[in-house]
């Protein structure tokens, strides 16, 4: 098998994700389906150029762990052939710290792990996969300073329950990768503070925390920095974040 479409749109019109290889079709598929994104699967090298060739996607979610898919053939045929500014990015195996670090180093801009899970999926898609909405579509019920519901509410299509989950989710898992993040600034352990605040994007894009935070997080991961630095932008997104898990509380028992 070389390919299935799903949701196609069309070759006039781009195709949000693009997924290669044997990752687990059939929840990535309900996931997707559920928040009206529109996808084709690619099983091999062959598809997958054949689908980049004829359609025009937005993303592209890549499998490395299947067996006799060589991604770094794919990701260097999309950026230096095929010559596409298109976002990679990696599924892989939870724990695997070298893997993402070859992965980066390869061109991929981002990794989540399996089990898939929704919010973290979920944090993927708000992060490279924009979507353009009208202004009236992103009025909120209710404005808060720090976070911003509007992606959230645009991908519920209305489903309250699935708004009360995403919320519950992230109070829970910020709350964890907070302390991850100051027990690796306080163990002096950089290479592992630049993974959980990579690790982190998919739970704080979620909420629209993307403009006050994304230059404290490029600073971590890029830049040449000392222990004060590295603390200054700890603090800052800290900071946001405590501020963004009070006010998705407030959200939460606004809506019971």
């Amino acid at each position: 098998m070389e390919a299935i479409e799903k949701k196609h749109q069309g070759p006039d019109k781009p195709i949000d994700v693009l997924i290669i290889g044997e990752a687990d079709h059939k929840q990535l598929s309900e996931y997707l389906e559920e928040y009206d994104v529109s996808f084709n699967i690619a099983f091999n090298e062959e598809g997958a150029i054949k689908s980049l060739r004829d359609f025009t996607f937005k993303l592209v979610l890549i499998d490395i762990d299947s067996p006799d898919l060589a991604y770094c053939t794919i990701v260097a045929h999309i950026k230096n052939e095929l010559l596409l500014n298109i976002p990679i990015v990696a599924i892989i195996a939870d724990g695997v710290e070298e893997m993402k670090k070859r992965c980066f180093d390869k061109g991929i801009n981002g990794c989540f792990t399996r089990p898939i899970s929704k919010i973290e999926l979920v944090g993927v898609l708000t992060q490279f996969l924009t979507k353009e909405v009208s202004s009236e579509e992103n009025i909120q019920t209710a404005t808060y300073p720090t976070i911003d519901l509007g992606y959230l509410k645009e991908i519920s299509m209305g489903n309250a329950d699935f708004e009360r989950e995403m919320a519950g989710k992230f109070v829970d898992i910020i709350a964890e990768e907070l302390i991850q993040l100051s027990n690796d600034l306080e163990e002096g352990n950089y290479e592992a503070l630049k993974r959980t605040v990579h690790k982190m994007k998919s739970t704080i894009y979620l909420m629209g925390l993307k403009p006050k935070l994304s230059a404290a997080i490029e600073a971590i991961e890029y830049d040449q920095l000392n222990h004060d630095q590295f603390r200054h932008h700890v603090d800052s997104i800290v900071s946001v974040c405590k501020k963004a898990k009070e006010e998705v509380q407030l959200f939460l028992n606004h809506t019971i």
